[in-house]
């Protein structure tokens, strides 16, 4: 290399030192040219090893700087789909809003046109009486006992209309015939009109016009809790509204003494009366129980108006609840899911009346929801219940301590929800016993197995369900301790459960706390299912 580097200043020196008038001709200068041309050629850079791999490496420079331009573009590309993608979810969030505000000027609008048939109906009422009185005006005319004929009829009507405007709101006063359709909301109540009162007014926010009828039913005769349900029997314009006043009776039937309120002898035959009440008496198909101490989900109402044709389709479903007591905020997260469990929940149930046909002659006389889940426990029966609840339970001014440490633990904790989902548009038949058991199954044999609750944060962010296997109710419980779930048992299950199944939400996936016996069960079930499936006509 330096003998080519001295060869080439050589060369160079000698090309700077030709002038034109030195040579003899131009031939000469040509030739001289192309020997020296030939030798600079021969030294050219890729003749030298270090060289050639430097260019080499340039090279390879260049490449790697092009493809990295590439990925930019490609970077620059994402960016602007993801950009899209926000704008489309902005205007569909913004769409499903406008639905939302438009499904409440309508409601708003069935309402005023229910107030205003009802001043129609009122005003030509009016218009009725005053014909009878001019007619027994003119019979007046006639004679005295005509008059006093006339009379007579002149009280009779305006004791029907009394009647027609004013008894509906006593208690207990509304017939059959004049009773709305719909189906039935009974709030059972004991003595507190505070509570009562929060209730009722959750209630009212998420009421339609029609379609529910809401029966406040009073437990005794105080008169404050009296007064505060003739409250809201009326609108602010002074309109009725679609809510009724029933009283239990405070005497006791069987032994003629006055009932004790907060027991649960009392809330047993509390119970049962509103339900004979609205079953029986006013003949309604499906009624929803509620406490005193319950706020409502803005969609309380879609929820079991989409719902509650389950209870028509599938014998072994024997209520529909807004209740799940594992629904706490960390571990339910999906508003439109919908489960099946085989404990009867304690808040929020819908039954209808071939149920109460069934459980009415046997009804106990305490502890009813107690009684309803040792009395179904082994017949296959479940309740349609939601991941995310549709009613919270509020703190009772009077708890035990006990009481009091459960509910700041649990209760307290639970999801309302707030989403909107369009239940009436989802199809519902995979609740059917005879395609959830086969649907619950499939899921947890897909999902991957946790040794240990514990170990359940190494799984955060990964993408699949997760189960967790127990061998006997004291294991179960011990993971709903370390879980914080609610860790007690109804009728010797896990509460909110479907064959000891419990189904929660971590995160974006599902976990199946599942006993080591599920198979076993959800197969002899289901023959069981399809065997009455096929002496049903094909109605599951």
């Amino acid at each position: 290399t330096s003998t080519s580097t001295s060869t080439m200043v050589s060369i160079t020196k000698h090309l700077a030192e030709l002038k034109l008038g030195s040579l003899g001709c131009l031939t000469t200068q040509l030739i001289t040219c192309l020997v020296l041309m030939t030798v600079v050629h021969s030294m050219l850079p890729s003749h030298c090893p270090e060289l050639a791999v430097k260019h080499g490496k340039d090279s390879r420079i260049l490449q790697i700087q092009e493809e990295l331009k590439s990925y930019r573009v490609h970077l620059e590309t994402e960016a602007e789909l993801l950009k899209k993608i926000n704008n489309y979810q902005r205007i569909e969030e913004n769409h499903n809003a406008a639905l939302s505000s438009k499904d409440l000027v309508i409601e708003q609008l069935k309402e005023d046109l229910y107030n205003l048939e009802l001043k129609y109906n009122s005003s030509k009422n009016n218009d009725n009486e005053g014909k009878d009185d001019n007619k027994d005006n003119e019979n007046d005319e006639d004679g005295t006992k005509a008059g006093k004929k006339s009379l007579i009829n002149d009280e009779k009507a305006i004791n029907i209309s009394e009647s027609k405007n004013e008894t509906w709101m006593l208690p207990n006063q509304l017939t059959r015939e004049a009773a709305p359709v719909g189906y039935a909301v009974a709030i059972v109540a004991d003595e507190n009109a505070k509570e009562l009162q929060k209730t009722i007014d959750s209630l009212t926010k998420a009421l339609p016009a029609t379609g529910f009828p809401v029966f406040v039913s009073q437990f005794g005769d105080d008169q404050k809790t009296s007064e505060m349900i003739q409250a809201h029997l009326m609108n602010k314009e002074g309109s009725r509204l679609n809510i009724f006043h029933l009283q239990f009776p405070i005497q006791d039937t069987d032994t003629g003494q006055p009932r004790k309120s907060n027991t649960l002898k009392t809330e047993s035959g509390h119970v049962n009366w509103v339900l004979s009440t609205l079953f029986d008496k006013y003949g309604y198909s499906k009624v929803i129980l509620m406490d005193e101490y319950l706020d409502i989900a803005f969609d309380f109402f879609d929820y079991f108006q989409a719902t509650a044709s389950l209870l028509d389709s599938d014998p072994s479903i024997m209520c529909v609840s807004a209740w799940n007591e594992n629904g706490q905020a960390d571990y339910a997260k999906d508003s439109g899911a919908l489960l099946r469990t085989d404990i009867f929940p304690d808040f929020a149930s819908m039954i209808d009346t071939d149920f109460w046909r069934e459980i009415k002659s046997g009804w106990p006389a305490t502890d009813w929801k107690q009684w309803l889940r040792n009395r179904e426990g082994g017949k296959g029966s479940s309740c349609v219940i939601p991941e995310v609840c549709r009613v919270s339970a509020r703190k009772k001014p009077i708890m035990s301590k006990s009481d009091e440490q459960f509910y700041e633990q649990y209760l307290s904790r639970i999801k309302l929800n707030k989403n909107t989902v369009s239940f009436d548009k989802m199809d519902l038949g995979f609740l059917k016993a005879s395609n959830y058991n086969a649907y619950i199954a499939g899921l947890i044999a897909d999902s991957t197995e946790v040794g240990s609750a514990t170990l359940l944060k190494e799984y955060r962010g990964k993408p699949g369900d997760l189960k967790l296997a127990y061998k006997d109710t004291s294991e179960y419980l011990s993971i709903a301790r370390t879980l914080s779930l609610t860790n007690t048992l109804k009728a010797g299950r896990p509460t909110s459960s479907y064959y000891g199944v419990v189904t929660i939400r971590y995160g974006t996936w599902r976990v199946f706390i599942t006993p080591t016996t599920l198979v076993k069960d959800l197969v002899r079930d289901r023959s069981s299912n399809e065997e009455d499936d096929k002496k049903s006509g094909g109605k599951l």
